[in-house]
């Protein structure tokens, strides 16, 4: 046998090897450069039949199935010179040594940087390892139970593993199934680097049982390649090998897009009465649900099994989910995961499996069922149900949703982000959908059309983060945004806005589908067309001043004094780093529910959970939830009094309903009849200023924060928009004209102080 790719196996490498003369610093004896080498062959002259304390199996063997074989031992303990099998190593890295030391020298390497023969050793986040639920978990004493042990400790994780004792409950339960342990459970040890990875850092393979009962290999996924899903899954279940979905044992009628139900079957899982150790209730979108005209639920995270590690994708190895924090332990931290599932960003799916746990009776199987069956629906997440989103071409060879992708899908989104000038939505892979095809067709050419999936994604931990583990985000750079033309022919609006680091994330599609100017460049003759949409949730472009309809004539810069655009930039110290987005979304105790205030059920700001605000809000200007909340009160006002005006021109508005304006009040299951008479009002000249009025309040509807984006903009926008649909003249008629469209009351009140007496 070549020894030359044998590695020292003087410890079980509890994590990734490092890459050959990386690091420098002595841990032991010496340094990576001040040592000598050896070479492997010495080292297997001594250990060659070292052997792994619980499975038996050599360390060698399993190095020599490692992505690191062609390291050398060296690579990670340093030169061998002075070991000889009695002297120290620059690194060692023996059972003694804690996972916390190995870790941080696993990413000395593991930097997304540092290179070995064209190969970027991957960004690590081993280094939180010691900090996550693995390392610390809640129930210790589990370990030390027969069958709990199989998941709840070191020991029982790999003996069991070993001899087949994983999957549904009909394993766990088989007291047949159960092995004799070499070892009392009583000495076991809570879940180590090593339980997962074994010599040479490759994850451990799991044995489970056939039906008839024989040991096979765990291989949940059915790849044939012993990968991260199969190890994970291994404890938190998702599917048995034969690919039945785990639950609790029940089938679930889930509603289906012909109007009727779908039965599902699923396998009972050892924990199936509670939802929260269930992980398919969170984690498994039901592809019997898929979108119809009315949307549809998406009941899960879908996991992308096609990718080498699906599960680090969000976790890393911190692995803090901590669901229960909401459930029944408050104790627990909530995290990441608990913020972001309850976050617009992915439709507030865990708010909708609690509130459908809440209709059950607790720690039953009906409960389990309730929570897989619930969702996004329309009403917590449209952005994300209303269409088929992976549906990108049309058999015509049109984009369906293609050119929805970039924000409407993880995918998209992440694609995107990693190359925005090489961007091409016909590339986008959704082959972890089930049922998912590419077709033939392509833009401007006739084929098969994209077969959807039936499911749909939210945006995922790593649709911004290119490894979420680690909290690194995607870079892509200040956004120049090239606006879709409104005519055929028309000239483009392209707009570049500043550079604000990890918020360019965020402005990637926080900028709108159209902006005001596409109205200006439109060369539609006669002012008959269909109304050019603002889209929804455009705060970067009204931050910034760019989004909207201006009048000619008009100033619509910013006051000296307005610091909103340069949050998180070095012209605002003590603001942070990463820009306004960041600055403002992600400051509060739980950030990654990007809000930045509490309110109650009634939609009234109760609570600022932001701590950037009195950054600069001091003193009489400091902001209090009752200001807040009478300021988006008058901003609403100001925006129903434009409504108003529209309406006294025949231009009905309804916000939920595309294309939104009307030529008459909008009856929900009615035949609305779409406005496009935009020259009717006040001639051919004026057709684009009466649309840039609809558009300004489109625009603005659709973002709800546009008060504190940038009020004085927004008022600016309001202001001129009544002030012109009222007469078609620029000519401050606002304060009369309110109280002629609205009638006296508290919304006359509210739109009065906030656009005051003079143009704002």
């Amino acid at each position: 046998m070549q020894m030359r790719k044998l590695i020292m196996p003087f410890c079980l490498l509890s994590m990734a090897a490092m890459l050959y003369g990386c690091g420098s610093s002595s841990k032991s004896g010496g340094s990576l450069s001040s040592v000598a080498t050896v070479g492997d062959t010495a080292c297997a002259q001594c250990h060659a039949a070292t052997a792994d304390p619980l499975t038996g199996e050599t360390f060698i063997t399993q190095y020599q199935r490692s992505l690191h074989a062609e390291l050398g031992c060296e690579s990670c303990h340093g030169g061998g010179a002075q070991h000889n099998g009695v002297g120290p190593f620059p690194y060692e890295l023996t059972s003694e040594v804690s996972d916390a030391s190995k870790a941080a020298r696993c990413a000395q390497c593991h930097d997304g940087v540092t290179t070995f023969n064209g190969k970027v050793a991957p960004l690590s986040s081993s280094i939180n390892f010691s900090n996550g639920n693995h390392a610390n978990p809640f129930g210790a004493e589990e370990a030390h139970e027969a069958k709990c042990a199989r998941c709840h400790s070191h020991e029982g994780s790999i003996l069991y593993g070993k001899e087949g004792f994983t999957g549904d409950a009909s394993i766990i339960n088989n007291t047949s199934y159960q092995p004799v342990l070499p070892r009392d459970p009583e000495t076991f040890n809570a879940i180590k680097c090593a339980t997962c990875h074994e010599h040479g850092g490759n994850v451990r393979q799991t044995k489970t049982r056939d039906v008839a009962g024989n040991v096979v290999t765990w291989d949940p996924d059915g790849n044939k390649v012993i990968g991260q899903f199969d190890l994970c899954t291994s404890c938190h279940t998702m599917n048995t090998n034969a690919g039945k979905q785990i639950g609790s044992g029940n089938v679930l009628a889930i509603a289906n897009t012909a109007g009727g139900f779908t039965n599902v079957s699923t396998a009972a899982f050892y924990h199936n009465t509670r939802w929260f150790r269930t992980l398919p209730s969170t984690h498994v979108d039901q592809v019997a649900s898929g979108t119809t005209a009315a949307g549809t639920i998406i009941e899960g995270y879908v996991i992308r099994k096609n990718q080498k590690n699906p599960c680090f994708e969000c976790h890393g190895h911190e692995f803090k989910a901590n669901t229960r924090a909401l459930v029944d332990h408050p104790e627990r931290p909530q995290t990441n995961f608990t913020d972001w599932a309850q976050s617009a960003h992915a439709g507030k799916l865990l708010s909708q499996k609690l509130a459908a746990a809440a209709t059950v009776p607790a720690g039953g199987a009906a409960q389990v069922d309730a929570v897989m069956k619930a969702g996004v629906s329309e009403t917590s997440g449209a952005a994300w149900s209303h269409y088929n989103w992976d549906a990108t071409f049309t058999a015509a060879g049109a984009s369906d949703r293609g050119a929805c992708q970039r924000c409407h899908t993880s995918t998209g989104a992440s694609n995107f982000m990693k190359n925005p000038a090489g961007y091409d939505y016909a590339n986008n892979d959704f082959t972890h959908l089930q049922n998912w095809k590419k077709g033939t067709a392509k833009l401007g050419v006739a084929g098969t059309a994209t077969t959807s999936s039936g499911q749909n994604e939210l945006l995922y931990c790593w649709g911004c983060h290119s490894n979420a583990g680690a909290g690194k985000l995607y870079t892509p750079g200040a956004r120049v945004e090239t606006y879709a033309v409104a005519t055929t022919g028309d000239t483009p609006v392209t707009i570049a806005y500043p550079d604000v680091a990890g918020s360019n994330v965020c402005m990637t599609c926080h900028l709108g589908r159209e902006v005001g100017d596409t109205i200006k460049n439109d060369n539609d003759a006669d002012g008959v067309r269909g109304f050019v949409n603002s889209h929804y949730l455009s705060a970067g472009g009204q931050l910034f001043g760019k989004s909207g309809y201006t009048y000619a004539g008009k100033d619509y810069t910013n006051p000296t004094f307005f610091a909103h655009d340069k949050i998180g930039t070095a012209a605002a110290p003590g603001t942070g780093s990463n820009g306004p987005c960041v600055g403002c979304h992600m400051t509060s105790p739980n950030k990654h529910k990007f809000t930045n205030v509490s309110s109650n059920s009634s939609g009234v700001i109760t609570k600022i959970t932001t701590s950037l605000c009195a950054t600069c809000h001091t003193g009489s200007f400091a902001m209090t939830p009752e200001k807040l909340t009478a300021e988006e009160e008058e901003y609403s006002a100001a925006l129903d009094a434009l409504a108003a005006a529209l309406r006294t021109k025949n231009i009905y508005f309804n916000k939920g309903a595309n294309p939104y304006f009307f030529t008459a009040p909008y009856v929900v299951g009615g035949t609305n009849t779409s406005y496009t008479a935009w020259s009717t009002p006040y001639g051919l000249a004026l057709w684009k200023d009466v649309m840039g009025a609809a558009f300004n309040l489109n625009l603005l509807a659709h973002d709800p924060g546009g008060f504190a984006h940038n009020r004085f903009y927004s008022k600016r926008l309001i202001w001129d928009s009544i002030d012109f649909i009222d007469d078609g003249i620029l000519n401050n008629s606002v304060p009369t004209t309110l109280t002629t469209v609205l009638p006296a009351g508290q919304t006359l009140t509210d739109a009065q102080t906030y656009l005051g007496a003079t143009r704002p």
